[in-house]
This record gives C-alpha cells, sequence and structure tokens, in this order.
C-alpha cells in the first residue's frame, strides 16, 4: 500500500522534485487502516497541491487565515471546507489599503490618512503534506509591488466635485513626511450665524448702586428705591434679528446659515410699543423684563409692597407679587417670598428671602436663604409646591392605570373613581396634606396676583373630599387636573426676570444663590455657601472669605480667602478666578483643581494654569532617574 501511494504521488509531482522532498513515504505516516486512504494538501512556492482520497479515504480539508482569501471553484469559502484535485483554487489578499478618504459629519472637512507608501509583495507560508491545511501568508518587504504617488491620489478625485477644493502641498507633504495620522486636504466654509434679537435697556443709573449707596434722608412713603424710569420716557428698544452669511460644504453645495430667532414683545398695562421697537414708559417706576430664557418677553411695571421702618418687628410670611421694599432688619424667621425685586435696607436674619428677580440688601445676610432669579422660582413655595404636587398626581394617574388594567385583566370590571379613591387611601394618601399645603398659600395670594387661580382652587377642593366625586373621577380629570397645577407653575416661573443679580454686604452661616451675578459690598463671608450662575465680585479691599464655598459658572474675584488653617474654604469656577490673598484653600478652575496651603499674593487661577501647577507637583514629587 505504501509503495503504490509513493508511486501515484511520484507520478503526480513528475519533474517536481522540490514538492516530492514534502511527501514522507515514512511508515508512521501512513500508520493506521483508512488515514493513508485521505486526501492530502501540499503548499509550496506559491502554489497549492490537492489529491483525491483513495476508496474509504476522506477529502482533505482546507481553510484561510486573514488576509488570505480562498476561493474553491470561483466561491470564497469563509469555514473548514473538504476539497480533492477536482476542485479549482485560487488564492487573494485582502489587505488593508495604503490610505483612507473621510469626511467630516459637518461635510466643512476631507481627511486623508495614510497607512503605508510601499506595496508589498505577499508569500504563502509553505506547509508540508497534510490532511488538513491553513493556509497562511506572510509579507514580503524584498518585493515592493508599487510606491503611492501623488498623480494615483489625485487620480481617485478625477470625478469628485472635491477636486477644485484639494490642498496639493498637505497631500505631497504627507507623503514625503509621513505622521500617519489624519490631515486635513479639502477644508469648506461654515455658515456665519446670525444674530437673534434682544431687548436693549435704555434707562440709565445703576439702580443697585444707588441703592447700596443712597441715603435714607426721606420719609418712608417716598422711599421706594429711586425709579430708573419716568413717565414718557423711551426706556428699552428691540433689536432686530441679523440674518448671517450662507457658507459651502467641500462638495461647493451653498450651506445656508440658521435662521435667527425672533423675540415676541408683550407689553402691560404701563408700557407701550412704539415704532421701530422703541417701548415708552406711561408712569414712573422700574420695568420688569420678565420671560427669561425665552422668546417671549413681557414688560410692565411690578407694583412696590413698603415695610415701613417703624412698627411691629417683621414675623411671618410675606407675599407679593411684585417688589418688597423693607427699610428695617428683617428677623424672628421671616419669609418673603416676591415676584419682583426685594430691597432690604438692614440686615437679615434667620429668614428666607425668594425673588424672581433681584435681591439687595444693604446689611449683613445671617443664618439666612437667599435665592434670586431662577433659584427663586425653585424656593417660591407656590412653585415647589405645585411642581411637587403635579408630579405626585401624575404618579397617581399611572397607578390608576395599572391598577385598572390588572383588575380588568381576570374579566373583573372596576370603577376608575373606585380605583382613584382606593390609591388615594393607601398608597397616596399623603396628597390630602400636600394639597391643603397648597390650598393655604393660594388663600394668602394677593388679588394682585395675575393667574387666575379659580379653577384650580375647585380642583383641588374635589380632590380633598374624593368620596363625594368617585363618578366624576375619570383619567382625563386627572390629567387636567395636571395641566392646571402645571399652568399654575409655569405662570409663576414665567415672572423670572433677566440679568437678576444679588448684593448684600456680606453673610455668615447662610446659604446665597444667585440666577445671575453676585456682589458682596462690604466685610465678607463667613461659614456661608455662596452660588452664581454668573460671576461673583468682592469689592472692598478687606473683604474677607472664612469657613466657606464659593461657585460660580463665571468668575470669581476675591479678596482676602482663607486666613489660617482653621478657616479653609473652596473656590470653583467656570471660567477663572482672581484673588489678592489666598491660603489654605481648594480652588477648582473647571475640571482641574489645587490646595492653596502656603500664603499667595495677587494670583489668578485658570484652567490651564491649575493644570500646570499640578504637572510641576508630579513632577518634583517624581524626580527623573538619573
Amino acid at each position: 500500500m505504501e509503495q503504490s501511494r509513493y508511486e501515484f504521488f511520484a507520478s503526480m509531482l513528475l519533474g517536481r522534485p522540490d514538492l516530492l522532498k514534502l511527501y514522507s513515504v515514512d511508515a508512521q505516516a501512513f500508520t493506521g487502516p483508512d488515514r493513508d486512504k485521505n486526501g492530502v494538501i501540499i503548499i509550496q512556492n506559491n502554489e497549492i497541491f490537492i489529491t483525491s482520497p483513495l476508496p474509504g479515504g476522506k477529502p482533505a480539508v482546507i481553510s484561510a487565515l486573514h488576509p488570505v482569501i480562498l476561493k474553491i471553484n470561483q466561491q470564497t469559502i469563509t469555514a473548514p471546507t473538504q476539497v480533492t484535485a477536482c476542485d479549482q483554487i485560487s488564492w487573494d489578499i485582502c489587505e488593508k489599503p495604503q490610505y483612507q478618504i473621510t469626511v467630516s459629519d459637518d461635510k466643512l472637512k476631507v481627511y486623508f490618512t495614510l497607512y503605508r507608501a510601499e506595496r508589498y509583495a505577499w508569500n504563502l507560508v509553505n506547509n508540508p503534506a497534510s490532511a488538513n491545511v491553513t493556509v497562511r501568508a506572510e509579507l514580503n518587504r524584498d518585493v515592493v509591488l508599487s510606491t503611492l504617488s501623488i498623480e494615483q491620489i489625485i487620480a481617485g478625485f478625477e470625478k469628485s466635485p472635491l477636486i477644485g477644493n484639494l490642498n496639493i502641498p498637505a497631500l505631497y507633504e504627507e507623503l514625503h513626511n509621513p505622521t500617519y495620522l489624519p490631515v486635513c486636504i479639502a477644508e469648506g466654509k461654515a455658515p456665519v450665524p446670525g444674530t437673534d434679537a434682544s431687548l436693549e435697556l435704555l434707562f440709565p443709573g445703576n439702580l443697585e448702586h444707588e441703592f447700596n449707596r443712597g441715603e435714607q434722608t426721606a420719609s418712608d412713603a417716598d422711599r421706594q428705591v429711586l425709579p430708573p424710569v419716568r413717565e414718557g420716557e423711551v426706556f428699552a428698544r428691540k433689536l432686530p434679528p441679523i440674518e448671517g452669511l450662507p457658507g459651502f460644504d467641500v462638495f461647493g453645495y451653498v450651506l445656508p446659515p440658521p435662521p435667527p430667532q425672533d423675540i415676541t414683545l408683550v407689553a402691560g398695562a404701563s408700557a407701550s410699543l412704539q415704532p421701530c421697537g422703541r417701548i415708552k414708559s406711561l408712569r414712573n417706576g422700574r420695568p420688569r423684563i420678565t420671560g427669561s430664557g425665552s422668546f417671549i418677553k413681557t414688560i410692565d411695571f411690578p407694583e412696590v409692597h413698603i415695610i415701613p421702618e417703624n412698627g411691629e418687628a417683621l414675623a411671618g410670611i410675606i407675599m407679593f407679587p411684585g417688589d418688597v421694599v423693607v427699610h428695617r432688619d428683617i428677623e424672628q424667621h421671616t419669609v418673603i417670598e416676591a415676584l419682583g425685586n426685594v430691597y432690604i435696607y438692614g440686615d437679615v436674619y434667620n429668614s428666607t428671602i425668594t425673588a424672581t428677580g433681584s435681591i439687595m440688601v444693604r446689611g449683613r445676610v445671617v443664618d439666612s436663604g437667599i435665592y434670586a432669579g431662577a433659584f427663586g422660582v425653585m424656593h417660591n413655595r407656590l412653585c415647589s409646591f405645585s411642581k411637587l404636587l403635579m408630579q405626585e398626581v401624575g404618579g397617581l394617574r399611572e397607578a390608576a392605570r395599572l391598577l385598572a388594567e390588572t383588575v380588568e385583566s381576570v374579566q373583573r370590571t372596576v370603577k376608575y373613581g373606585l380605583v382613584v379613591l382606593l390609591l388615594l387611601e393607601n398608597k397616596y394618601n399623603h396628597l390630602p396634606a400636600m394639597i391643603s399645603n397648597l390650598q393655604e398659600l393660594l388663600a394668602g395670594m394677593s388679588p394682585a396676583y395675575p393667574q387666575d387661580n379659580e379653577p384650580l382652587k375647585r380642583m383641588l377642593n374635589i380632590f380633598l373630599h374624593p368620596g363625594q366625586f368617585t363618578r366624576f373621577f375619570t383619567d382625563n380629570v386627572l390629567s387636567s387636573f395636571e395641566k392646571l397645577l402645571m399652568d399654575f407653575y409655569d405662570a409663576i416661573a414665567f415672572l423670572q426676570e433677566e440679568n437678576v443679580r444679588i448684593d448684600i454686604a456680606g453673610s455668615h452661616g447662610s446659604m446665597i444663590k444667585s440666577g445671575g451675578n453676585l456682589h458682596i459690598h462690604e466685610e465678607g463671608i463667613t461659614k456661608s455657601k455662596l452660588f452664581s450662575s454668573g460671576n461673583i465680585y468682592f469689592e472692598r479691599h478687606n473683604s474677607v472669605c472664612e469657613y466657606s464655598t464659593v461657585e460660580a459658572t463665571g468668575n470669581i474675584t476675591a479678596q482676602t480667602v482663607g486666613q489660617d488653617a482653621a478657616s479653609a474654604s473652596a473656590l470653583l469656577a467656570g471660567g477663572k478666578i482672581t484673588v489678592r490673598r489666598i491660603q489654605n484653600t481648594s480652588v477648582t478652575v473647571g475640571e482641574y483643581s489645587a490646595a492653596i496651603t502656603a500664603p499667595e499674593e495677587d494670583i489668578e487661577f485658570t484652567a490651564e494654569s491649575l493644570q500646570q501647577r499640578n504637572q510641576a507637583d508630579t513632577d518634583a514629587a517624581c524626580p527623573a532617574a538619573d
């Protein structure tokens, strides 16, 4: 059998002694009654040779390893496949292209990435006779098939509109001094955005400056804070939107600019919209511009509630839909909630002040909470109570739907009103207390509030007596209740003013949050937390910041921060921090932080400077080895 097998191979490989050497007639190669009958595969000099099996044997099995692509009878194989001498076998190499062209998502840039300039030959790895062969290939760096040229690259763009924008020098440089990084070889022009419409205030003077510097020489009736606008004055004007400029992409197509956003002005009874976008005052007072963050602006003149200097000490809750002016200290757990500005000519002790506009305190704020602008909306109880109740009613509605579906799934009928009643008596038994709290707030609202709350009051009363209205309750009723609460919340939140600020002399043990800037005009702060959506500024040269956290979305300008180890503070800013004297304080700008322990003077911290400082500290702690 072995002799006949050898003769078979010898006749097949006649004239190819190099292949004949790959086949051994060693007896061990043919051990067993059937193995010697199997077909075999030989790979030599980039050729694949196959023998068919003898009767009773099995065909040889062939597969390929990337980047080899095998085809049997012109069909690409992807798994081990049986082959015989009758099959036609061909192979090819699938390799990564020499370069890649990519277009950015906005179609404003085209990038060329070079992977390799030369294309080399590939050789199949020789394999002796075997019944199961995996075809492998290796790169032959001694044989260069071609070298990529700039003419070849440009030829690929002949029918492309990109050809007119190609940066040929950039292509040439990358080919001769490759970086193997994406290189921009064509660039369009982005459209220039237009300018949204805006409202420009024209009245002169700085109201906060006049408030802080003014002398209280007039009577209480006259001290309503100096009105910045007189009757008949044009105090604002609308600046119309300005169209942008179109651009073009890398294919030469025009890119229109995004349309600028216009604003809608709604004038109250005391303001008149004039031609050319001018706004005229019909009375003396402070213009209130509401609708911050939206493109609907309402201009009106809020009423003013004055609390005189003499009289009983303040205590309790003051709710007013306009400006509140207090000519005394505030103490004994007073709550002021204003839908406008709040002006306090004294100190604030153990109290909470919220305003949808600005808050100005001539004195200090001690053990209190001060919230202006967006934070004034969040901490206004009319807003917070209605929002929380709206969320609970939404949960009640979803729970009622699920419970009703569960009962109906067992072929039983249920009245929706009884489902709501069951939930109100069990899982949502806390709702009556929340409803009572909101009812109490609504009852305390003065007639000057612009909202019509009668439908909401009636709905609140119904849910306080659910047993009397089981037939009335439907999913639509709960949806209407949600909408009434949402509309009420939106009406109060819409009164948030633009360009708000908090201005105080100083604070101790207090929480101060401003939806705009925050200004400390005297001694500074201790054991307080300050947050500003704009900038925070300490004015006085001797103003200090001790045991406190100061955070601003914009910049922080401070004087003396952290005088000793026991008075450590933290400064966090989105822009930069400027300090006259600092020690024992952590500073953070963006994502970079540093602990300042030793005294430093007249220093400015930015994200870049903190990054460099951290790197220098790391290098000093881990010096390079000699």
